[in-house]
């Protein structure tokens, strides 16, 4: 037979028991039979001591070290272990300037380890040549010659090649007006063009 005594020490075992299992539940710490129970919103861990290897520069300034258009510049490098998660870049100042700047930046890997910085340097020069060709002698005789000279210039990167009429000497065969085009690059990548009149004197209206 059971007294109301028992009936309340067996009610209060079980509420106890009870009381355990939804605040072990509520942390999150236990599963069926009190066994921790996996978050299913967890990150697998990457063991990955070796930092990103292969650092180098995209759309870097060209071989003499210019920029001459507005650029967006960013670092690169291959990691096989935990892969790259991030890696820095920038914008190029677009100010004309002679003075190198120097930019530093490195790549990180999925388990946090950052390439060694690497820094490269860059000067800016978003201005044309200027040209100012000119024939000699601007007035020829028919089947005479002309010499045509682009007289390129530019006071930030210089004159990296200038021409005119892709260099080849200019015809005096055929009477009247003509004219010829020049074009001028220089160190930073940067094109003019420009055009030059030279008339030539038909030789029957001379005679």
């Amino acid at each position: 037979m059971t007294g109301p005594s028992a009936h309340g020490t067996a009610s209060a075992i079980a509420w106890g028991a009870g009381l355990a299992v939804l605040t072990w539940g509520g942390l999150g710490l236990t599963g069926a039979h009190g066994v921790a129970s996996p978050d299913p919103h967890a990150v697998a861990v990457v063991h990955d001591p070796t930092p990103p290897t292969g650092l180098h520069l995209e759309d870097g300034p060209n071989a003499d070290g210019w920029y001459s258009a507005p650029t967006h510049y960013r670092w690169a490098a291959v990691d096989p272990g935990s892969g790259i998660d991030w890696c820095q870049d920038g914008l190029v100042v677009t100010v004309d300037t002679a003075t190198p700047r120097t930019v530093y930046g490195t790549c990180v890997n999925g388990a946090g380890h950052a390439a060694a910085y690497a820094g490269f340097s860059y000067r800016y020069d978003g201005t044309p040549p200027e040209l100012d060709p000119v024939a000699e002698p601007a007035v020829v005789d028919q089947g005479g010659r002309v010499v045509v000279l682009p007289r390129a210039t530019d006071v930030l990167s210089g004159v990296a090649a200038q021409s005119c009429n892709g260099s080849h000497v200019v015809s005096t065969r055929r009477p009247g007006m003509h004219t010829v085009g020049c074009v001028a690059h220089d160190r930073a990548g940067n094109v003019a063009t420009a055009t030059v009149n030279y008339l030539v004197l038909d030789r029957r209206q001379r005679d």
